[in-house]
C-alpha cells in the first residue's frame, strides 16, 4: 500500500449498507482523542450496489483520506475490500472481524441484514414512548391524547386495566382509555377524538356481571376502601356494563368479552387485532 502523507486536513468516508450509525459513532469517538478540527467525515448509508461503491472511492483521494465501513453484505463488503487495496487506500471494517469471529465460535450463520442495530434501537424507543404514554398521558378521564394512542380502551373500572396498558407499552404499544361510568360526565368531545383516532383499534370491554363484582369486591376489600362497595354490587355493575355496551354499539368499536381471562391472555388478544388491522391496510 502506498505511504500516507502525515496530515491533519483529511477526510474520513463512513460507508455503509445500513445507516452508518454504529462506524459514524466509532469515528467520533476515536477523533475526540485527537485535536483534528480540520478533518471532515463524509457519510454514505444505504449503499446496496457495487457501483454506489465505486462512485464513493472515486471520491477518495489517495495517500490521504481514510474509509470506515460497516457492510454486512458479503459481497459489497468484498468489493469494498478489493477497490481499497486496488486504490491504495486505507479502510477499516468495523464488523467484519467480530462478524468471522463470531461465525467461529458459534453454530450460527450471520444474516447479512443491514439496518438491523438502527431496528433494534428504533423498538426500543417505541417501548419506552409507549410506557411514558401509559405513566403520563393515559389517565382514563380525559381525551386530550387519545388521537396518539395505537390503541383505544373504552371499559368500565376493572382491577387488571392499568396492567393491561402497562403489558402493551412493553410491546411498544400506546394505549390510551376511557373510564365509562354512569354517574360521570363522558368527554364532551369523546365521538370526536374517536373519529379523529381513525387510525387507532377502538376496543370495549366487557365482562360476566358476577364476575367483575367478584373481582371488585376482592380489590376493595383489599384496599380497605369501603366507601366504594357499592361499586361491587351486582346490580351497580350490570348498569356500568349496560351503559358501556350501548356506547360500545354507538361507536360501533371491538368488543371483547375478558371474563377469567389473564392480563397477559388480554393483551396477546388485542395485539392480534392490531397484527390484523396492519395486514388489512
Amino acid at each position: 500500500m502506498n505511504s500516507y502523507s502525515v496530515s491533519d486536513d483529511f477526510n474520513i468516508f463512513v460507508i455503509s449498507d445500513g445507516t452508518g450509525k454504529t462506524a459514524f459513532s466509532v469515528v467520533q469517538a476515536a477523533l475526540l482523542q485527537f485535536e483534528l478540527p480540520r478533518v471532515s467525515i463524509l457519510r454514505f448509508t444505504n449503499v446496496r450496489d457495487k457501483e454506489e461503491i465505486y462512485s464513493i472511492m472515486d471520491m477518495v483521494r489517495v495517500q490521504k483520506d481514510i474509509v470506515v465501513y460497516t457492510v454486512v453484505n458479503e459481497e459489497l463488503a468484498e468489493t469494498l475490500r478489493i477497490e481499497a487495496a486496488n486504490r491504495g487506500v486505507i479502510a477499516l471494517d468495523i464488523l467484519g472481524p467480530l462478524v468471522e469471529l463470531l461465525k467461529r465460535v458459534s453454530s450460527r450463520n450471520p444474516r447479512g441484514v443491514p439496518g438491523l442495530f438502527q431496528r433494534s434501537e428504533e423498538r426500543v424507543t417505541e417501548r419506552l414512548e409507549a410506557i411514558e404514554y401509559a405513566l403520563e398521558k393515559s389517565t382514563g378521564f380525559s381525551v386530550s391524547n387519545l388521537d396518539k394512542a395505537d390503541v383505544i380502551l373504552l371499559t368500565i373500572w376493572y382491577p387488571h386495566k392499568d396492567e393491561c396498558v402497562l403489558r402493551l407499552a412493553e410491546k411498544g404499544v400506546k394505549c390510551g382509555y376511557v373510564i365509562l361510568d354512569p354517574h360521570l360526565p363522558l368527554p364532551m368531545d369523546l365521538e370526536e377524538v374517536v373519529g379523529r383516532a381513525s387510525k387507532s383499534l377502538l376496543v370495549g370491554i366487557r365482562m360476566d356481571p358476577e364476575y367483575l363484582s367478584a373481582l371488585r369486591s376482592e380489590r376493595i376489600r383489599a384496599l380497605g376502601l369501603n366507601c366504594l362497595a357499592e361499586k361491587a354490587q351486582i346490580d351497580a355493575v350490570r348498569k356500568e356494563l349496560d351503559f358501556a355496551q350501548a356506547i360500545y354499539e354507538k361507536l360501533g368499536c371491538e368488543v371483547v368479552d375478558i371474563t377469567r381471562l389473564s392480563s397477559e391472555e388480554v393483551v396477546n388478544w388485542i395485539w392480534e387485532q392490531l397484527r390484523k388491522r396492519e395486514e388489512r391496510t
